[in-house]
């Protein structure tokens, strides 16, 4: 076998460098052996050597001082060439081994080298002796040699199995206690720094606070540039959170993108609102990921210990810790609710809209899967004849009091916790089927709105769930209208061009929402396949105000008409705004001035009726 080529000898450092034992001082439990191996076969020099790229190095010697050689002249490095013991009877008749370090020492003669043989067969080294006569060594003594040398490999595999174990602990102790994406403590090590800080706080009289950051937007980062992005994202995040406490505190990732800052020894449980404006001020900077640039905000919850820990019967620090984290974590969906890079202290009245919020979502999930939801239906009218073109369809929730929750507060919840998906199908599906029983029955044949929330748009289900629908429901493609909020449009302007011309193309109409506060681009504008824009109620509601306001709608409402789009004022609540957008030549409106939304059989008493009839 070839011992000598380049590539055995790469497996062979390889296999040497593994057991970490090269530039360390001698190994003492070593030195038995060079001890037994002198008396045993009567030699002065006996050594345990390592043969490395350029050196030797000598990890266990009797009768020399020599601590390493050099490679190219050290008898050892022939014999890890060997399968055998390398046996040299007389050093003094072989020149290439005069130069060796120990030659001139002592005049040593005779050599006997055993090769350190590992399991997976690589030759790292040699178990040695010198004699100062010329001798051969016996075929007993030789096998002597080689048993010793394979007591020295054992010994170096036991201590390699057992840092390896060490440090498979050590890395099972860091997973256990640490995120692994990120390197920043996990729950387990969180509650147990918290569990200390608490127990502190008693002695002290000081306070402790739990903050809990959730970053806004994190989802679409993931959904648009993908997960790599949003990893090294949340890595950027961690850093910079931890580099903007002290060095006591706790920065935690308790997964996805959300974290939790402890904070121990506060001398006032207001100067947790310092540190949380702090935290918000270091993700102010983008993120730099190769050629992007991501602007990141965070809404930011704070719970103090002990005044928002658990009660005071329990005294555990799990519930304690525990109940400050619920705190926090309801205080951040309060902080989120108002707006983006926010903070807000936890409150006991946040308690009960949060529980509040958890009973409605449990009625909503079951009002949706039951069928109890209604729909009301909003008349659409040419604001130059006063003719119904069009009706906006619009969810309601009954209770059995007879009460009506408010949609400003269950469509938010449906959107929160993914019901509405099942939702918007629902409404979708029974609108199509409604307006096409009225059409059946001889009404006029309107176009039907149906507002669509940016969850089911950005859904790669959505335009076969359109397709479907129209298919079951009978309902021709050009009377549907999809309403979609413009800001939904700007958030991802690519991927809503192609979707709107997919719609066209099906024949569907697509309008944009809330027209003018989403700041669509003219460049958009030009790649949107839109048929409607409905200007926003904010400016509806302004046009009796001051020149400006009525010059801004008129801008408005003159950009929709030079680029050939449908457009409907909505929030028409008084004769004044009508006139105004008459004049201003808008040509469909909707609000309560022209009709409030009522349930289906009322809208065709009102206005399918007289239709059919004429």
């Amino acid at each position: 076998m070839d011992h000598t080529s380049p590539e055995r000898e790469l497996r062979r450092l390889e296999a040497l460098r593994r057991y970490q034992v090269l530039d360390t001082l001698p190994e003492v439990a070593f030195d038995r052996l060079t001890r037994f191996a002198g008396q045993f076969l009567q030699v002065p020099v006996v050594m345990i050597n390592l043969v490395d790229g350029q050196r030797t190095w000598i990890k266990s010697a009797q009768g020399t001082q020599v601590r390493e050689l050099d490679r190219a002249t050290a008898c050892c490095a022939r014999t890890i060439t060997s399968d055998q013991v390398h046996t040299i009877a007389d050093l003094q008749a072989h020149p290439e081994y005069r130069r060796d370090g120990l030659t001139p020492q002592g005049d040593v003669r005779a050599y006997a080298g055993a090769p350190l043989v590992t399991p997976d067969g690589e030759r790292i080294g040699a178990l040695a002796v010198f004699d100062t006569r010329v001798r051969d060594f016996t075929p007993l003594e030789q096998r002597f040699l080689q048993d010793l040398a394979a007591i020295v490999v054992d010994s170096l595999e036991l201590r390699l199995t057992v840092r390896l174990w060490q440090e498979a602990q050590r890395h099972s102790a860091t997973l256990a206690h640490h995120d692994p994406l990120t390197g920043l403590p996990n729950r387990l090590l969180l509650l147990d720094r918290a569990g200390l800080a608490f127990h502190q706080a008693q002695r002290s009289g000081h306070a402790v606070g739990v903050v809990v950051l959730d970053l806004d937007g994190f989802k679409s980062v993931n959904d648009s540039l993908g997960h790599s992005v949003g990893d090294a994202l949340l890595k950027e995040v961690g850093r910079r959170l931890s580099a903007s406490v002290r060095h006591h505190d706790t920065v935690a990732r308790l997964g996805g993108d959300e974290f939790v800052i402890l904070l121990p020894e506060l001398t006032h449980p207001a100067d947790a609102a310092q540190v949380a404006q702090k935290l918000l001020d270091c993700l102010h900077e983008p993120v730099a990921l190769g050629e992007r640039h991501i602007e990141l905000t965070a809404s930011l919850g704070i719970a103090i210990y002990p005044m928002n820990g658990a009660g005071p019967d329990e005294h555990s620090p799990e519930a304690h810790a525990t109940a400050l984290l619920q705190a926090a974590d309801t205080a951040m969906y309060e902080a989120k609710a108002a707006g983006k890079a926010h903070y807000r202290f936890f409150s006991h009245d946040m308690t009960l809209t949060a529980q509040r919020k958890v009973i409605l979502r449990t009625q909503l999930a079951q009002a949706i899967h039951d069928g109890r939801m209604a729909l009301h239906y909003q008349p659409q009218v040419d604001l130059h004849s006063g003719e119904v073109v069009g009706v906006e369809v619009l969810a309601r929730w009954p209770q059995p009091d007879g009460s009506w929750v408010p949609p400003l507060e269950f469509i938010p919840l449906a959107e929160e916790n993914h019901l509405i998906h099942d939702l918007g199908a629902w409404v979708l599906r029974t609108a199509c089927r409604q307006l096409a029983q009225w059409h059946a029955l001889g009404a006029v044949d309107w176009t039907l709105s149906v507002n669509v929330s940016a969850r089911q748009w950005k859904d790669p289900a959505f335009f076969a769930l359109v397709q479907r629908t129209l298919k079951d429901t009978g309902l021709r493609p050009g009377r549907l209208v999809l309403e979609v909020t413009e800001a939904v449009t700007v958030a991802a302007p690519h991927e809503a061009a192609v979707l709107t011309q997919a719609f066209a193309a099906l024949g569907v109409r697509v309008a944009l929402d809330d027209f003018g506060s989403g700041y669509t681009s003219l460049s958009q504008m030009q790649e949107l396949s839109v048929q409607q824009l409905k200007v926003d109620r904010s400016f509806v509601a302004r046009l009796a105000g001051t020149p400006k306001a009525r010059a801004v709608a008129e801008t408005i409402i003159m950009l929709g008409r030079q680029l050939g789009i449908t457009m409907i004022a909505e929030g028409i609540e008084t004769a004044e705004q009508r006139d105004q957008l008459q004049h201003l030549a808008c040509q469909l409106g909707q609000g309560y001035l022209l009709g409030p939304p009522v349930p289906a059989d009322a809208f065709y008493e009102q206005y399918a009726r007289k239709s059919s009839a004429r």
